[in-house]
């Protein structure tokens, strides 16, 4: 059950960042942390905080006591999922579909409709509409970061807060001391 709530959450939060645009890549990255909210419609918020330094990205997220990192290491091709609680943690290969933040270019806001300024998190940004497969979704921009501040489509709402720019440690994107490596579990044929 743990490890079906564990993957399920850190899809989810791997497809929604999929969806965000996102930021970070090479050049224009921006090392920052963050408060981290992901409210999916009609069910409970998920809070957590996110790191990034350059193409390292650690997101932690709290849920039922149970605290769940994912690490993405795209300098190794690997992603890990930690579970602290029980210092273990899970790797798979590193995907390019796994890159959960690009940086938001001049040809991504070419394909979205500009709707404005607005404030977020105390930051301003540009909001903005995208309609893709018949989907929409917006996305606030910061003027600041060149990265999306918070994205809303009909399902879920992710923002940040609380960020700040600046160094991260390079320790918090390294498998602590002690872990130990688990196999992914076997989803069971219905």
């Amino acid at each position: 059950m743990r490890y079906k709530r564990f993957s399920v959450t850190v899809l989810f939060q791997l497809a929604f960042a999929l969806l965000a645009f996102g930021m970070c890549g090479s050049a224009g990255a921006v090392d920052f942390s963050a408060d981290m909210v992901i409210q999916p419609k009609g069910d409970e918020a998920t809070t957590g905080k996110i790191y990034v330094k350059g193409d390292k990205i650690r997101q932690e997220t709290t849920e039922e006591n149970e605290t769940q990192i994912m690490i993405i290491r795209q300098d190794k091709k690997v992603t890990w999922m930690l579970t602290p609680e029980e210092k273990t943690y899970m790797e798979m290969p590193y995907q390019s579909e796994d890159k959960t933040f690009e940086e938001w270019t001049a040809e991504k806001e070419k394909q979205s409709k500009y709707l404005g300024d607005e404030v977020v998190s105390g930051l301003e940004c540009k909001k903005y509409e995208n309609i893709e497969d018949g989907e929409k979704t917006f996305i606030w921009i910061s003027k600041k970061f060149p990265f999306p501040i918070k994205v809303e489509d009909a399902e879920v709402t992710m923002i940040y807060r609380n960020v700040k720019e600046g160094p991260v440690e390079d320790s918090i994107f390294e498998i602590p001391a002690g872990y130990r490596k688990i196999s992914m579990p076997a989803v069971p044929e219905k």
